[in-house]
C-alpha cells in the first residue's frame, strides 16, 4: 500500500471514529474528502481487515473490533497516560467525581483518560471525545498555558456554542484566559453541557524549560449534586492530584 493510500485509509479510520454511527460510502468519502471510488475500495478491504464493519441493511459502514484493540494497545503504551490512573483514581473515590485528563489537539480538546467517581449521575466522559477547547475547563486551562501568540491564534478561529452559558465572544474569553491564568486554574459552568460545571487546571510540565504543559486534569459534576462553591473547594486536591501525576510521568 503507498503512503497516499494508507493516508486515506487512516483519514477514513478518523472519520468513521467521529461517527460512531456508521456512515454510507458516500458520506464516508465527502467528510474524509476523498474520491467514492477510493473511499469504496479501502473501506471494502479495511472491513476485511476487521478495522471496519459493513451495516448491510442499513448500508453504512463503522469502527470495527480491530480498531477498538488498538485503543487498547495504545493505553499498554508509554504514551498512554498509564501514570495518570492511580493519581485520578484516588481522587475520584475521594470526591466521588469523574475525573478526566485532556490534551489540546488544534482547537479541541481530546479526553485521553477517564475514571468515574461514586455519585449516582455521572457524567459522559468517553476516552477519545472531543469537545472545543473554549467550552470546556480543560481546554481555557491549556490555553492560558500557552503563549500569547498561540492564545489569539484560538481566539481568531471559529468560537461555536455548545450550550447557551458558552463564551463566544474572543474579547470575554481573553478575559477569562487571564482570569485563569491569575488563580491557576479554570472552570465552565454549563458552557459545554446543560446541567454540567467543572474545574480543571494543568499538571505541571516535566520540563519546565521545555514548553507549556501539555497535559490537564478536570473534576467534573452535575449541578443538582455539587455546588460551585463546593467544587471550588476541591480545587487544593486536584492540585495535589496533578502534582502527583506529574511526579508518576518522570
Amino acid at each position: 500500500m503507498s503512503d497516499d493510500m494508507l493516508g486515506r485509509g487512516l483519514r477514513l479510520l478518523t472519520t468513521l471514529s467521529r461517527h460512531p454511527e456508521g456512515l454510507g460510502v458516500s458520506a464516508a468519502a465527502r467528510a474524509a474528502q476523498l474520491p467514492v471510488s477510493s473511499a469504496h475500495r479501502l473501506l471494502a478491504r479495511m472491513t476485511e481487515e476487521g478495522f471496519v464493519v459493513h451495516d448491510s441493511s442499513a448500508r453504512t459502514y463503522a469502527l470495527g473490533l480491530r480498531a477498538l484493540e488498538l485503543a487498547h494497545g495504545f493505553h499498554r503504551t508509554p504514551a498512554g497516560f498509564n501514570h495518570l490512573l492511580g493519581p485520578m483514581r484516588q481522587l475520584a473515590e475521594r470526591t466521588g467525581l469523574v475525573v478526566i485528563a485532556g490534551i489540546l489537539d488544534g482547537d479541541q480538546v481530546l479526553l485521553v483518560r477517564s475514571v468515574q467517581g461514586s455519585q449516582h449521575l455521572q457524567l459522559r466522559s468517553d476516552e477519545g471525545t472531543r469537545n472545543p477547547w473554549h467550552a470546556t475547563s480543560l481546554g481555557k486551562a491549556l490555553v492560558a498555558a500557552r503563549p500569547e501568540a498561540d492564545q489569539e491564534r484560538l481566539l481568531a478561529g471559529p468560537l461555536p456554542r455548545s450550550a447557551p452559558n458558552t463564551l463566544s465572544d474572543p474579547a470575554e474569553l481573553r478575559a477569562e484566559l487571564a482570569r485563569v491564568r491569575k488563580l491557576g486554574w479554570a472552570e465552565a459552568e454549563e458552557e459545554n453541557e446543560r446541567g454540567v460545571r467543572s474545574i480543571a487546571l494543568c499538571v505541571p510540565a516535566a520540563d519546565p524549560d521545555g514548553g507549556p504543559p501539555q497535559l490537564a486534569l478536570s473534576l467534573g459534576a452535575t449541578v443538582v449534586l455539587t455546588g460551585r462553591e463546593e467544587l471550588h473547594d476541591m480545587v487544593p486536591l486536584l492540585q495535589t492530584t496533578a502534582r502527583e501525576a506529574a511526579a508518576y510521568g518522570r
